[in-house]
């Protein structure tokens, strides 16, 4: 048995609480990925030591998923608003994650289209993932906030979903008065649509 004065075990004794400066959605979205790694992770073993291939069901090559959907699956999020023009979106926090059921068997093309932001240079320099890989994409603008990213997301190997994160560089405060740190307004997400 390790003695309390051994450095590996003080250092483990040590981790027990999380760090404090981490707020705790940062800790459940860690917590959240994490498991999906795993999961996954486990399934994949399972897959490749069995030597059967399981079939996967079948997935769209299109998707469009809008904020106020039911597909709006992921974490990093804020309940959905609505503009004085009708349109919904969700305010994403410094990380904002979505499951895509999609065949990217092939690479697809995709437009994710926004109407906010709390600073300017959250939106030219969020970065765009999918799975493990960063994904270039071409900004553009219209009107005073709405905004547009597209490009191609690269061929991967199959899955029954694949992780898309959008990841801006920081937060600011949605209005004055108002406890929120948000960066990106997203209202839409399209792929070959």
């Amino acid at each position: 048995m390790a003695k309390k004065s051994d450095p590996a075990t003080a250092s483990i004794l040590s981790f027990k609480t999380p760090e404090p400066r981490f707020p705790k959605a940062a800790i459940d979205y860690i917590d959240a990925l994490q498991t999906v790694q795993r999961d996954r992770f486990e399934r994949e073993l399972e897959l490749s030591s069995s030597r059967t291939q399981i079939q996967l069901p079948p997935r769209p090559e299109s998707l469009q998923i809008f904020a106020e959907s039911d597909d709006f699956v992921g974490a990093g999020w804020t309940s959905i608003g609505k503009r004085r023009d009708g349109t919904k979106f969700r305010w994403m926090g410094r990380i904002g994650s979505l499951l895509i059921p999609v065949d990217l068997s092939v690479p697809r093309d995709f437009t994710i289209k926004g109407c906010g932001f709390t600073k300017r240079r959250f939106l030219k320099e969020t970065t765009l993932w999918i799975e493990d890989r960063q994904v270039p994409f071409t900004l553009s603008r219209r009107g005073f906030n709405r905004w547009t990213f597209k490009g191609e997301l690269p061929e991967l190997d199959p899955r029954a979903y694949y992780m898309l994160r959008l990841q801006s560089p920081g937060l600011a405060p949605l209005a004055e008065g108002i406890d929120a740190y948000v960066s990106l307004a997203v209202s839409e997400i399209s792929i070959n649509c």
